[in-house]
């Protein structure tokens, strides 16, 4: 039996997002033993190594207790220390329109868990996800002018593709002061710099609706992560008969104390809890990192991976070509797909042709652009030596690296995840989410370049991945015995 180890990947994402808050996502000694401890568990996650207090049996209730606790570590760590750099006053206690929905999202998060009753849970979901949507939209108007990149590249690329002409092909200004090597000396020349978008056509496509209809292109990050939030709910509670994944059991986890069991939606709705009142969560909507929009095509992913699966490949193509490492995810079409491998080939090509249709028509603009900023860039940058890395580690421990070593250490971590995730993950949504989340963490820590957003999209594929996992009926033979005349048969191996 292939199976996710549910305690596991819970305390990596914990961890994970716990540690975040120590740095900001930025290299300090002290995070490094959080990130060792989120990297090991994530690999024993994936892996399906039993959790060493209790049989498998009672992992799901473990899995849950893990998430309650979780929401409130996560709340009161958000309350705890300012929560972005930009603000006039970044001190939450000083804002009452963030503390109120923060602790609002955490009890009702709670409560929705703790009832079987589907209006409460019902209630739940829209207080949790109302105060997500209240979290980012506050975040929007109290920062409104990062001083980061991101802002004025999307804003020049906006203008380019409204005329055009190609994104790829733009110079941005330089923001930053000539001692801050965020860039290559030869990438910059003291007022602009030069290359163009540096993400592909797709998220520049998702991010432009924010900007054209609102003004900042951080709304439309801030409603990808609601609706991620909302997939996360969706996906346990409303899970179509005669899918591929309905011979496992949705009946919810055990409480653990009187044999009975919780509501299917519960861990979906404290997953997604965990997703909007992540400690860091405000600092990663006002710095407008892109990560959002990859974290809700990879939930899109596995909600139709669980209730219409043959047509999964249309939201994989999406994401991999949401960003430029997320091609990673069409290695791990067999834990998402079923059938022979010609069956799973024609998935695969399908979701290339879907990547390919939303990139080609403005990477041909300029190919050579595009090609130049959106692909060769990625091999240019340099290393970083303010990122959260144990390649970053390895330099104060005076190893000789350079961005080409470094690259290659990076490389070589994410083979390592994508071989444990193809010997171990099981051939479920969950197990697709939980792989690239491994893929991911890897190659962010023991990469050149790996930020607070690196992590958060992490984070986020593990909560997917946990909030989208069933319990194997092997697993639970008393309940699903009991549960066998609303079970429908399936002969997809786990």
């Amino acid at each position: 039996m292939r199976a996710l180890s549910g305690p596991w990947l819970t305390l990596s994402a914990l961890v994970l997002s716990l540690a975040l808050q120590i740095s900001d996502g930025f290299y300090h000694l002290s995070t490094l033993p959080w990130l060792a401890l989120a990297l090991v568990a994530a690999l024993c996650g994936v892996a399906g190594v039993r959790w060493p207090w209790g049989p498998r049996d009672r992992h799901a209730p473990v899995t849950q207790t893990l998430l309650l606790v979780g929401v409130v570590a996560s709340a009161t760590a958000l309350l705890s220390k300012p929560v972005a750099m930009y603000m006039r006053d970044a001190w939450p206690w000083h804002h009452l329109a963030l503390v109120v929905p923060v602790i609002g999202a955490a009890t009702a998060a709670l409560v929705g868990a703790a009832s079987r009753r589907r209006v409460v849970g019902t209630t739940a979901a829209v207080v949790v996800l109302g105060a997500g949507l209240w979290i980012g939209t506050w975040t929007i108007r109290e920062s409104p002018s990062p001083r980061i990149d991101v802002m004025p590249v999307h804003q020049d690329a906006f203008r380019a593709l409204a005329t055009g002409s190609s994104p790829y092909a733009i110079t941005f200004d330089d923001i930053y002061a000539e001692h801050e090597q965020f860039y290559a000396p030869e990438m910059r020349d003291g007022k602009r710099i030069l290359f163009g978008f540096p993400y592909p056509p797709l998220s520049l496509l998702m991010a432009w609706p924010g900007a054209a209809l609102f003004g900042d292109l951080r709304y439309a990050e801030v409603a990808a992560l609601v609706i991620a939030a909302w997939l996360m709910i969706r996906v346990r509670s409303r899970r179509l008969p005669g899918t591929a994944h309905s011979r496992l059991v949705d009946v919810g986890p055990s409480d653990g104390l009187h044999g009975t069991r919780s509501a299917p939606w519960s861990r979906g709705l404290l997953c997604a809890a965990l997703l909007l009142v992540a400690p860091r969560v405000v600092f990663q909507i006002e710095q407008g990192w892109t990560e959002p929009f990859p974290i809700v095509l990879l939930a899109a992913t596995v909600s139709v991976g669980v209730t219409a699966p043959r047509w999964a490949w249309l939201p994989l193509g999406l994401l991999m070509a949401s960003k430029q490492h997320l091609a990673v995810a069409l290695l791990f079409v067999p834990l998402l797909s079923t059938g022979t491998w010609r069956a799973q080939a024609w998935f695969a090509a399908r979701a290339v042709a879907v990547a390919v249709a939303v990139t080609l028509p403005i990477a041909l603009l300029d190919w050579d652009a595009f090609m130049r900023s959106a692909v060769l860039l990625q091999l240019r940058e340099p290393f970083r030596m303010d990122a959260l890395s144990f390649t970053r580690m390895l330099v104060d421990l005076e190893w000789t690296l350079d961005k080409e070593r470094a690259l290659a250490l990076s490389l070589g971590a994410g083979l390592l995840a994508i071989g444990v995730s193809w010997w171990r993950a099981p051939r479920t949504p969950a197990g697709f989410a939980a792989a690239v989340g491994l893929t991911c963490f890897l190659l962010a820590a023991f990469g050149k370049k790996a930020f607070l957003n690196y992590y958060f999209l992490v984070v986020a594929s593990f909560l997917i991945a946990i909030a989208a996992d069933e319990i194997p009926v092997d697993d639970q033979p008393a309940v699903a015995t009991a549960s066998a005349s609303n079970v429908s048969g399936d002969s997809r191996p786990q």
